[in-house]
């Protein structure tokens, strides 16, 4: 409850709320700090500036019984607000705000200059300052500090006054229907003092929404200031209209006072509504192209390796193609896909879509590879350009053995293992492929070629036998592929788009759409449970994670501890998955990573998954031993279980260049350290 604690404090340094009824042309039915999420948070509680929407903008517009009648213009986004008010004959306010925090506790300010309309006197600076608390997805704790340096207007003080609330989502305490039902139903209660009086005087104010069909809301409050407010809110996809109705009854005698509003606002986030338009379905566009990997790690390496493309964001938009209504289906556009692993595990998730009933149809553009192909035969179709050429599919494995030009350069690299397949920096002490290192090359080319072949035949309903002749390494133009059958048809970009809008029903032109330029509104308060993703890629080695010159990223022990401690020790997180993608490396920092994972196991409770990509070997497997359950991908290059010494010797290197070491020692064994000799056969056994 720790972020119940810090709301309450706060609240309480604040001081009790609710908002009176007023001509605001912005009310919709239902004001309150704990709940609003939309632009409005500029004028009720900043914490929630750009909560639910990525960018929006309203309109407003209200009149009471006196004909009086009130404009407002607001604009949100990046956690970022602004505003403009005009009350017809009294005053004009401009507003800015910011809200920054995340879900446990987000802080907000808001400022404006209020000046008269139509009539002279001086402008005034005002500020509110607000806190927003979602410690789970049924509740909500707010508190909000107007009128925060108490400025004069019109000859009178405008105190300090504290608003404290709290929403409830009956609904939300079922942790499996949080996201969906959920957010359908809410309640709201504010209290609201002025500094100075008692609290007989506070302001009391009850409300609640309803939303029995998505994108219709109906919502409705009270005050003991005798006002009453009821609105209605149609949402569209990117659009919605509100009108509300505030009514205040006198204390004795008099005509009850009414104002009506009404509300157009656009925003850049997409609402789940039925109010959705025909002409709003569409087919999702995904690209995906260059190395796949966990992360996107930084670090340039002289050996080749780059930094890769981070899978997640795909997966991400799958899972939204999938659960978004107007997506009825998907062009994949691929084009140089690599990271069998990663494309491995996407393929379930083109098999949830087709199996949802939106088709998926892959277009490769300039030809492909293995990785291209294998996600391609997940699709519903295959279409490639006809200047598209396949080269290389099939599979090929080389090492490079420098000893003989170590040899001739002086140079001796020293090495001993514990494991006959450890063949780690072999290829620099010796001059030839020994026979374990090619055993294990040709079993795992074996392995990859028949899951290659397996997976692929099966999902395009043909016989390995049709299929491996085009894996025999030469060039194939995308005709012949068509003929074989590998592919479905040869076409651009817009035939294969049109073969998408056939199959899902759009037509020939369909609307088509990046999903990642489209996001979601926010309706979900929080997670109601959390998963930690500790990813653990690169080679192993004592300090903090970094790049090496050499070999590229590389992880480090101090940082991945780090970030395993986080995770375990988050009270919101309930089990951990350790995702690994490293060669090894060093045993001492492997280590120290694996008695991290026991010693937080132990102390918290908590599951430990290890899920391995590309690779988990040497190290990479013994961080994961562990765990409750290990899950590997059938792309997965794993165990390489065993040691190695590597020491360069530089005693020839020396000779030709004249260099004589001289030492005295104490031991018969410390020469060995030395990089100006070679090992001995003693040296050898030692290590």
């Amino acid at each position: 409850m720790r972020a119940a604690t810090l709301a309450t404090g706060l609240a309480l340094l604040l001081a009790p709320p609710a908002r009176a009824a007023t001509l605001d042309p912005r009310a919709t039915g239902f004001e309150s700090i704990a709940t609003v999420d939309d632009a409005r948070a500029l004028s009720l509680n900043p914490a929630a500036i750009g909560l639910r929407h990525a960018g929006e903008w309203r309109l407003a517009w209200s009149e009471g019984v006196d004909a009086r009648r009130a404009w407002a213009a607001d604009a949100a986004g990046r956690g970022l607000a602004a505003g403009f008010t005009r009350h017809e004959g009294v005053a004009r306010s401009y507003s800015v705000g910011f809200g920054i925090g995340d879900d446990d506790l987000r802080l907000g300010w808001a400022a404006q200059v209020l000046a008269p309309d139509g009539q002279g006197g001086p402008s005034i600076g005002d500020h509110r300052l607000g806190a927003l608390a979602s410690p789970q997805p049924w509740l909500r704790m707010a508190a909000t500090a107007e009128h925060l340096f108490e400025p004069d207007w019109r000859g009178a003080r405008l105190r300090r006054t504290h608003t404290w609330a709290v929403g409830l989502r009956p609904l939300a305490l079922s942790r499996t229907r949080a996201h969906d039902l959920g957010p359908r139903w809410t309640l709201a209660a504010d209290v609201s003092l002025r500094e100075g009086e008692s609290r007989e005087q506070a302001r009391v104010r009850l409300g609640a929404e309803l939303e029995p069909v998505s994108g219709v809301v109906l919502r409705a409050s009270a005050g003991n200031d005798r006002s009453v407010q009821l609105g209605l809110t149609l949402r569209g996809v990117r659009a919605s209209v509100s009108s509300a109705q505030t009514r205040v009854r006198p204390p004795v005698g008099g005509s009850e006072r009414v104002s009506e509003s009404v509300t157009l606002s656009s925003h850049r986030s997409e609402e789940r509504t039925v109010f959705a338009l025909p002409s709003q379905r569409r087919i999702a566009t995904v690209r995906v192209a260059g190395r796949l990997a966990d992360e996107a790690l930084g670090g340039v390496s002289l050996l080749g390796g780059d930094a890769g493309v981070p899978a997640r964001p795909l997966h991400r938009v799958l899972e939204r193609a999938l659960e978004d209504p107007l997506t009825r289906g998907v062009l994949l556009e691929l084009g140089g896909a690599s990271g069998m692993a990663q494309l491995d595990e996407l393929r379930p998730r083109i098999a949830r879509l087709r199996a949802a009933g939106k088709s998926v149809v892959a277009h490769l553009p300039g030809g492909g590879g293995r990785g291209d192909l294998l996600l391609a035969s997940a699709a519903d179709s295959i279409v490639a350009s006809r200047e598209a050429l396949f080269a290389g599919l099939g599979l090929r494995s080389e090492r490079r053995y420098y000893r003989s030009l170590l040899d001739r350069m002086g140079v001796t690299v020293d090495r001993s293992s514990v494991g006959t397949y450890k063949s780690a920096y072999r290829e620099y002490s010796a001059d030839s492929m020994p026979p374990a290192d090619r055993e294990v090359i040709e079993r795992t080319l074996d392995q990859v070629q028949a899951h290659f072949l397996g997976t692929f035949a099966t999902a395009r309903r043909l016989a390995p036998a049709q299929v491996l002749p085009v894996l025999d390494g030469r060039e194939w133009p995308a005709d012949d592929l068509a003929r074989l059958g590998v592919i479905d048809r040869v076409g651009e970009r817009e035939e294969a788009i049109a073969l998408l809008g056939g199959l899902t029903g759009l037509g020939n032109k369909p609307r088509t759409v990046r999903l990642s330029t489209r996001p979601l509104a926010r309706i979900a308060w929080t997670e109601p449970t959390r998963i930690a993703v500790v990813y653990a890629g690169g080679g192993i080695r004592t300090g903090r994670s970094g790049s090496d010159l050499l070999e590229g990223h590389a992880m480090g022990d101090a940082t991945v501890i780090a970030q395993l401690e986080r995770a375990f020790r988050d009270r919101r997180v309930r089990a951990v998955v350790l995702r690994i993608d490293s060669p090894g490396g060093s045993s001492q920092a492997s280590r120290r990573i694996d008695m991290a994972v026991q010693r937080l196991k132990r102390e918290t409770g908590k599951p430990l998954i290890a899920s391995m990509a590309g690779s988990a070997a040497s190290g990479g497997y013994s961080i994961a031993s562990h765990a409750d359950w290990i899950v590997a991908g059938r792309h997965t290059r794993t165990g390489s279980i065993g040691v190695y010494y590597l020491k360069p010797a530089f005693e020839g290197l020396y000779d030709k260049l004249g260099v004589r070491p001289e030492d005295a020692t104490r031991r018969e064994y410390l020469r060995a350290w030395s990089p100006a000799r070679r090992w001995t056969l003693a040296d050898q056994a030692a290590a």
